[in-house]
């Protein structure tokens, strides 16, 4: 069965229950692959928390599925309302994940627009002091991961120039030599 609007009207508070997640994700992804309209419950999380539940221990399981299944208009408003956040995402255990699937999924200008708030301008030279963002990336248990997803996305010039930033700051208390380890076996 589609999401009735009446189950589409309280798919934000079904994503902050353990059982409610998972009802909401298998409706979302059973109604999707049976071509059903998922609009109403999508647009529910767009118009609901889309920022705390992509956060939350039970809801970003369900902002996945939704990214996964929406249709492209959909998916681009959740792309645009989460992309501003992919840096607090990064930092927590289940916003990580959110994060490291807003990379898979988002366009060459958005990949570039994170990467330059991570990385800073291309062809500058700079100091890590300089660049808080990847400094706290690189030293985060979850965030290592969102950053080793952005240098897989990223084409060969960038990448290249992003991880020998990273190369130039590894230390003892941070992931670099994990984040380089991964790049390499890419």
């Amino acid at each position: 069965l589609p999401p009735t609007p009446q189950v589409a009207k309280h798919v934000a508070a079904l994503c902050t229950q353990q059982h409610g997640v998972r009802v909401v994700q298998q409706l979302l992804h059973e109604a999707a692959s049976a071509g059903m309209d998922i609009s109403a419950a999508v647009g529910s999380l767009l118009e609901g928390e889309l920022g705390y539940l992509a956060a939350h221990p039970f809801g970003n399981y369900a902002v996945q599925a939704a990214l996964r299944h929406a249709v492209p208009s959909q998916r681009v408003a959740m792309l645009d309302a989460l992309l501003p956040s992919i840096l607090a995402l990064s930092g927590s255990k289940h916003g990580s994940n959110v994060a490291e699937m807003l990379l898979m999924l988002a366009s060459v200008e958005q990949l570039e627009a994170v990467r330059r708030q991570i990385f800073g301008p291309p062809d500058t030279p700079v100091d890590l002091a300089e660049l808080p963002q990847l400094r706290a990336l690189m030293s985060s248990p979850f965030g290592n991961y969102v950053l080793q997803a952005l240098l897989r996305k990223l084409k060969d010039g960038r990448r290249s120039a992003a991880l020998q930033l990273v190369e130039r700051h590894i230390s003892d208390d941070n992931f670099g030599r994990a984040i380089l380890a991964a790049a390499s076996s890419a």
